[in-house]
């Protein structure tokens, strides 16, 4: 029973973290930014870190659209909830994008000491 819920959780998390790799990665061109080399390994978890904190993002932002909003205004449109959707997810998906940047930096400067 261990194991299978141990690869459940890593299924979970790989469909969690799979497509926000892409968006992460177009942050990355986006706004001309790459991780410090000096982290190798390190980089790598920091990118899946800011992917799964994507995906977190997205079923949150579900959750507010879905629950949240029509509870406190049962009139707003069905429109209204998707763009309220994409907006906390963009939204949630640059500040991943940014504290994720931010802490390989800091990583990145404490191993070049």
């Amino acid at each position: 029973m261990g194991s299978l819920f141990s690869n459940l959780l890593l299924a979970v998390m790989f469909l969690l973290m799979w497509p926000h790799l892409y968006l992460v990665q177009f942050y990355f061109w986006l706004f001309r930014r790459k991780v410090p080399d000096e982290i190798e390994l390190g980089g790598l978890f920091i990118l899946l870190v800011m992917a799964v904190g994507t995906g977190l993002g997205f079923f949150g932002s579900l959750a507010v659209a879905g629950l949240l909003l029509p509870w406190l205004w049962p009139a707003v449109r069905q429109e209204w909830r998707w763009l309220s959707v994409a907006a906390i997810y963009f939204g949630n998906s640059l500040i991943c994008f940014e504290l994720g940047y931010r802490w390989a930096q800091r990583e990145a400067t404490r191993l070049r000491r």
